[in-house]
């Protein structure tokens, strides 16, 4: 009985214990700014008493930024719980949804103090974040607005004056977890609010306000892992190996009859090699790098751009698990041929056809100097370029060139991969556009990159658009980097051979006078031209599908 009984005791000690070493932490805010729409990034509130979410009655956007500092909690802990609670001081009288999204980049709070209510901003100080800095004047977003993860973390629906409100949920503790174990990944939250309707602007207490500051509150287990022993060290110590990382292709624009850009292939690193053995134990092999898969990654179309339904369109969808950060380009002026389009505008659009971002001339519109970092800034100020982070999940976009004033001309749009790095890849890029003769034949070109060849299919589309005026009978030609020519395509049923395997990539055209190839391109540079049989004309539309 005695034997029983302190078993018992042993058992409820040992719970005690194991229960005893959860912690909770509150933690206060180590910086919160606000983000208000402004091109030019002249407006910010880094030590005002509040921050903003929503859009205003003068149809301006707001949002808030917050960020916390975990290095109270240890790096090796398990998080259990986190709750967020911040107070909304003035709601406008509407209830709306407020959404936490991680932010992608670090970001600043400076000096700027916009006093009550705050909700105009203040001239920008040195460090603050603003609509185009990350830290004024001098580092910069790569999308005006903030850069922020595509998936909110959590949402709450707040609606009242002078009431806390909780953002709690899987998402969010995810979040924590990640940034208390690896402290170099936190930029913290970008806040949300609706940015739809005019008037809905969301009015909180910031960490400066002496009220009801928002407040994070942690619960974590402390590792309980057995330490390792320490191994007895050895005479001669081994170093180990360290491969060197594999460099990221930069992509060099080609403005020619080609519109492709020349992929830089840097060859694999080789691991460095192991030391002889000695006296110690033998060390564990290197494990060779990880080499990228093969991509899509670059796409160019020259076309002949007209007005209304016949400007340049592209298309493009990225999969994947994270954002895709790239380049637009609509090129024009700088074009070496006679007719080319003298002033190009850019658009890029969501599936919805919603408007993301547009731009004029490329030094316009606060993103030059993010431009200028990518290294192929247009070479005419009367061209126009676009830096965005597009988001994943078979998400679709639209690039349209048009002429200022509906002016038309020869013109050249352009999407570059910029970080080839991430969980995402260009799954389909695509390009519609009224194809002409002569040189104003519709001309896409497509970059391969990696180190073996990408399984694709090109294809030449007309008929089967649901468009006025639609090429009839398009052929298609699939040339490589020095022009010589791989493949050519009529009807895509004419060859047999190549029948069967477009139909087993799931996606024939529709037409039967329509056209595809189907090839494994090792990487390098591609052109494919797009002409009407007998020399017709009509609208077409050619695209190349990653089939890996």
């Amino acid at each position: 009985m005695k034997t029983y009984s302190a078993l018992i005791a042993l058992l409820l000690f040992a719970a005690m214990r194991g229960a005893a070493f959860a912690e909770t932490v509150v933690l206060l805010p180590q910086k919160d700014n606000t983000l208000y729409e402004d091109p030019f990034g002249s407006l910010s509130n880094g030590q005002g008493f509040y921050f903003f979410t929503g859009k205003t009655a003068a149809d301006s956007l707001r949002r808030g930024l917050i960020a916390f500092d975990f290095s109270s909690i240890p790096p090796n802990a398990t998080i259990t719980g986190a709750t967020l609670t911040m107070f909304v001081s003035l709601s406008h009288g509407s209830s709306v949804s407020v959404s936490l999204s991680r932010a992608l980049r670090d970001w600043g709070e400076g000096a700027s103090d916009a006093g009550e209510p705050g909700g105009a901003g203040v001239q920008s100080e040195t460090g603050d974040a603003t609509w185009i800095h990350t830290f004024y004047d001098t580092s910069f977003w790569l999308a005006s607005g903030g850069d922020f993860s595509s998936t909110p973390s959590a949402t709450t629906t707040v609606g009242s004056d002078n009431t806390t409100y909780t953002w709690s949920g899987s998402g969010l503790l995810a979040d924590v977890q990640a940034w208390a174990s690896n402290p170099a990944s936190n930029f913290g939250w970008m806040i949300r609010g609706n940015e739809n309707v005019a008037g809905r602007a969301q009015r909180f207490n910031s960490s400066e306000n002496p009220s009801n500051p928002p407040q994070l509150t942690v619960t974590y287990q402390p590792s309980t892992q057995t330490p390792t022993p320490t191994p007895t060290p050895t005479l001669t110590p081994i170093p180990t190996a360290t491969p060197t990382p594999t460099p990221t292709s930069t992509p060099i624009p080609t403005a020619t009859l080609t519109p492709t850009a020349t992929a830089t292939t840097t060859p694999a690193p080789t691991s460095s090699p192991t030391p002889a053995a000695t006296p110690t134990p033998t060390p564990t092999a290197t494990p060779t790098p990880t080499v990228p898969p093969s991509a899509l990654g670059n796409i160019s179309t020259r076309l002949r751009v007209q007005t209304g339904d016949n400007v340049m369109i592209a298309g493009f969808i990225v999969t994947g698990t994270q954002p895709k950060q790239v380049i637009l380009r609509a090129l024009g002026p700088s074009l070496p041929l006679a007719g080319a389009l003298a002033d190009p505008v850019l658009e890029l659009r969501d599936s919805s056809g919603g408007l993301i971002f547009s731009n004029d001339n490329w030094r316009d519109g606060g993103q030059e100097a993010v431009i200028i970092a990518t290294t192929i800034p247009p070479s005419n100020d009367l061209e126009s370029a676009i830096v965005v982070f597009l988001l994943e999940n078979a998400s679709a976009y639209t690039a349209i060139v048009r002429g200022v004033n509906n002016g038309t001309g020869i013109g050249l749009v352009e999407l570059y991969d910029l970080d080839q790095t991430v969980d995402s890849r260009l799954a389909n890029i695509s390009t519609r556009g009224f194809v002409e003769t002569g040189d104003n034949v519709l001309i896409g070109g497509l970059i391969v990159l990696g180190q073996d060849p990408l399984r694709v299919i090109v294809r030449a589309i007309g008929p089967s658009l649901p468009v006025p005026g639609a090429l009839q009978d398009p052929t298609l030609d699939l040339h490589d980097g020095n022009g010589a020519l791989i493949a050519s395509n009529n009807n895509w049923r004419d060859d047999s051979a190549q029948e069967s395997e477009i139909i087993a990539t799931g996606i024939p055209p529709s037409n039967d006078l329509e056209s595809a190839i189907v090839r494994d391109l090792a990487p390098g540079n591609y052109t494919a031209i797009v002409r009407g049989v007998n020399n017709t004309t009509g609208v077409a539309l050619v695209e190349a599908y990653d089939l890996e």
